[in-house]
């Protein structure tokens, strides 16, 4: 685990008292997440104490936990529910994406990629309307300069933003184009100041 705040970044675990009391796999720190940290000063790891509260949450049912949900990411804001439009156009697989965008509490957007690739982009455009009631729906290519323009305009400062999709679809080239007025991810020094409310982050998170 992995906790960043406007000072800087550390690694954390869970308290004694935190694992003592907390029974059910999603009520772990998971991505995204907010938490109350000692900051442990003399120790390698910042030591988590408390979760804050959630205003949303995708989740998937955990591995060998039949009866147990995993978070995924929380306090999302905005979910970009991606998908090509050639080999990976996939309707049904789309209304999962869709369902499962919107049971997490976020906003899902709709980010067909690879637009250069389809010959019949109008028919497809149809389909996914037909199944996309209420969302969003973005067309998107990475051989124009402005290819990725509308996302841009679901974005700004403190906002909390998602990719999903199958392999291959796009989304490693549609997330370094997030940062704000395309300067540089900013890089977080390594200090943070004791129980301070920090971030949950992963390698592959974006700071905007």
């Amino acid at each position: 685990m992995a906790t960043i705040s406007d000072k800087g970044g550390k690694l954390a675990e869970v308290s004694g008292k935190f694992r003592f009391q907390t029974t059910i796999l999603s009520d772990y720190p998971a991505i995204g997440d907010f938490v109350l940290v000692n900051w442990n000063e003399s120790g390698n790891s910042a030591i988590i104490e408390s979760l804050l509260p959630r205003k949303s949450a995708f989740v998937r049912k955990a591995a060998g936990e039949p009866q147990q949900e995993q978070v995924v990411a929380a306090n999302l804001d905005v979910v970009f529910l991606c998908m090509a439009l050639n080999n990976d156009f996939n309707l049904r697989r789309l209304e999962r994406y869709i369902s499962i965008g919107w049971d997490s509490g976020a906003m899902p957007v709709i980010v067909l990629t690879k637009s250069d690739l389809c010959d019949d982009l109008e028919q497809k455009l149809s389909e996914v309307s037909s199944v996309a009631f209420g969302v969003d729906i973005l067309v998107t290519t990475s051989t124009e300069e402005n290819g990725y323009k509308e996302l841009v305009s679901f974005i700004s400062e403190g906002k909390t933003i998602a990719f999903i999709g199958s392999s291959g679809v796009g989304k490693s080239t549609l997330s370094p184009v997030m940062a704000i007025s395309e300067e540089e991810v900013e890089r977080y020094d390594d200090t943070l100041e004791p129980m301070e409310k920090s971030t949950f982050q992963a390698k592959t998170n974006f700071i905007l």
